[in-house]
């Protein structure tokens, strides 16, 4: 024992790719970012009297699905000029923006410890419209070159949070999330918005807590329809559409060049003691033009990162005022997604009736060729019973409908032969108007119904 003991070597091991709060570094698999002495060194660090065998070294690597590598380079400033040309000459405001908040996940703990939260990201859209592009770029940010590392959207709900805990200041990626998904995706982003920790209850009755070290990037080709203005405001939705960005000679596709954009991520890291401050002055500038303190914050973020390329480049390649007004232009439609959900019901509406599941002069009518009057309890188990992944009740429509001018009475009130039934005005609805060209009745019933609003 005392021979072995003489020779005794140590390997810092980590528990969790990403920042390191004690020492104040940042690891990856095969390098560690010293973010005091602005140094990288290589990691683990082996000694070179110590000879290890491929099993070996795979005990020491984390038992992780992905193995970020840091790609090494003597320019790093020549490859972000490079990058940041090619991706302003493709993409939009809304694109740039997420592409930046990704980018500043290294800094989650900052913007959730100083800040007022850390908004997740969603690319939804059309196939082939370059939702997987997107993604694949900032994961090569975190040195994730090889695209098959990522998190399948067959994933339940338990292991997509598992991996929230897994990584520290490093974004977790979920590609191709389908829509029985989409409700864990929810729930996640409200956590990881503020970094809340969920407690649950083993089999021997100890209480386990999951904590959540970083934030999220999703890509799907569904719309969160069910979404409202709170979860929306705790992320930054980009709609793609296929043919939206011309990708011709986009150099971007290929694992050799996506391997080399990991090479800046230590010019950014290198800003940490500073980052809050550059926020803090981009969240001003937000403050102009929009008065929420939540989305305000949210843009800020990424502001604060273009304001961090723009300096290590030395030149302004994105003012970060135009980048917000744009961005917000965009973000204007969700802003009224509350209001819009009246639009989806009676959406929903018209395609039940068409189906035959919603009857005419039981389940609804329309009087005065003006008002839709319907019963909710007879609409939320019709709508459940055919969309059996989706399940609704009287109060939570009442609730989504509440601050739209069409809603005339969320009151039920009795309406022979239908019951109970709420008001709507469709006047400008020309769809479901033309209900009334669908169905028999005669004088005597419409006058019936008519008379009913009197």
């Amino acid at each position: 024992m005392e021979m072995l003991n003489e020779n005794i070597k140590t390997i810092n091991l980590y528990s969790n790719f990403g920042y390191q709060p004690y020492e104040n570094s940042y690891v990856l698999s095969n390098k560690k970012i010293l973010i005091d002495s602005q140094k990288i060194e290589n990691y683990p660090k082996i000694p070179d009297n110590l000879s290890l065998t491929e099993k070996e070294m795979l005990q020491i690597l984390l038992a992780n699905s992905i193995v970020p590598k840091l790609y090494e380079c003597e320019n790093r400033k020549f490859i972000l000029k490079e990058f940041v040309k090619e991706i302003t000459r493709i993409f939009d405001a809304p694109t740039l923006m997420a592409i930046s908040i990704g980018f500043a996940c290294c800094f989650y703990d900052i913007f959730i410890s100083k800040g007022q939260g850390f908004p997740y990201i969603i690319f939804w859209g059309d196939s082939n419209s370059g939702k997987s592009t997107i993604l694949h770029i900032l994961a090569a940010f975190y040195g994730i070159s090889n695209m098959t590392t990522l998190t399948s959207g067959t994933s339940t709900g338990v292991s997509l949070r598992s991996q929230l805990e897994k990584q520290n200041n490093f974004l977790v990626f979920f590609e191709e999330i389908d829509r029985l998904k989409i409700r864990y995706i929810e729930d996640l982003g409200k956590d990881s918005f503020s970094a809340t920790p969920r407690k649950k209850s083993s089999k021997d009755g100890k209480e386990i807590i999951s904590e959540i070290n970083t934030s999220f990037c999703v890509a799907t080709n569904h719309f969160f329809e069910e979404m409202t203005l709170a979860n929306f405001s705790r992320c930054i939705p980009v709609n793609l559409k296929y043919g939206q960005f011309n990708f011709t000679n986009f150099k971007y596709h290929s694992t050799d060049e996506l391997k080399k954009l990991s090479s800046f991520l230590p010019d950014i890291l290198f800003y940490r003691s500073r980052i809050f401050d550059i926020y803090e002055k981009q969240y001003k500038i937000a403050q102009k033009h929009y008065s929420s303190a939540r989305i305000c914050n949210n843009i800020a973020i990424g502001m604060a990162i273009w304001a961090v390329i723009n300096d290590i480049l030395g030149k302004e390649v994105v003012n970060t005022e135009n980048l917000a007004k744009n961005y917000l232009d965009y973000f204007e439609q969700y802003l009224k997604t509350e209001l819009s959900y009246c639009d989806v019901f009676l959406s929903d509406v018209y395609k039940l009736f068409n189906k035959k599941e919603l009857i005419y002069g039981r389940d609804l009518v329309i009087t005065k060729r003006k008002y839709l009057r319907i019963n909710l309890t007879k609409y939320c188990c019709i709508y459940n019973s055919v969309y059996d992944n989706k399940k609704l009740n009287p109060a939570q429509v009442r609730l989504k409908l509440k601050n739209d001018k069409r809603v005339i009475s969320l009151k039920a009130t009795d309406m022979k032969p239908i019951g109970k039934a709420i008001k709507i005005d469709i006047s400008d609805n020309e769809t479901l108007l033309d209900i009334d060209n669908h169905v028999s009745l005669s004088k005597s019933e419409r006058e019936e119904y008519d008379n009913a609003e009197d």
